[in-house]
């Protein structure tokens, strides 16, 4: 706005004083100018920012988010919670509700349906979208086998991020119609068979 009002100014000035080229030559000139001194304050600015290249790198490894444009994930990487989970810890109990997304950065867990093990997931894998895309309790009871850490994004952030990327969406679906049709859980990033 301010560089609106200098140029709304300056340039009516110039004209006046000598045309149309020195109003040209005038800008011209004022325009690295600003560059120059607004400039040290934006990377001033941008250098203090911290970037979260860890959960990014973890979000890009997890086949639900692969197709994120960068500024998506790293605004997802910036709201995630890191938490440290006991070997025998319960993360989440199946009937429970769905308010959360996790994604397992070291460790392992076991997910189990009406006491079954269904399969385990370690780093690479998240666990918890199907009762957030499906609006329906958890399917299963996901148990750290392992001292694992995790990631968890909350239900809005991560309905944001999956909703509002079709591509993003259409794979969130098909992992969740996969994982609902088979029963499985992923092992270490692969569908067992």
């Amino acid at each position: 706005m301010a560089g609106l009002a200098v140029g709304a100014l300056l340039v009516p000035a110039l004209v006046y004083l000598g045309g149309s080229q020195l109003a040209l030559l005038g800008v011209a000139a004022v325009l690295p100018l600003a560059a120059a001194v607004g400039g040290r304050a934006l990377f001033g600015l941008d250098a203090g920012a911290p970037v979260p290249v860890v959960e990014i790198a973890l979000l890009r490894s997890l086949p639900l988010f692969a197709d994120l444009p960068a500024p998506a994930l790293e605004g997802l990487a910036g709201v995630l919670t890191p938490a440290r989970v006991p070997a025998g810890t319960v993360l989440m109990r199946q009937g429970g509700p769905g308010d959360a997304y996790y994604a397992i950065a070291a460790g392992e867990l076991d997910v189990r349906q009406d006491g079954h093990l269904l399969g385990r997931c370690g780093r690479g894998d998240g666990v918890g979208e199907i009762a957030l895309l499906r609006a329906i309790p958890r399917t299963a009871t996901v148990v750290a086998h392992t001292a694992a850490t995790v990631y968890k994004l909350d239900r809005e952030p991560f309905l944001t991020a999956v909703l509002g990327h079709a591509p993003t969406q259409r794979h969130a679906d098909r992992i969740a119609d996969d994982r609902l049709v088979t029963g499985v859980a992923p092992v270490n990033g692969n569908t067992p068979r």
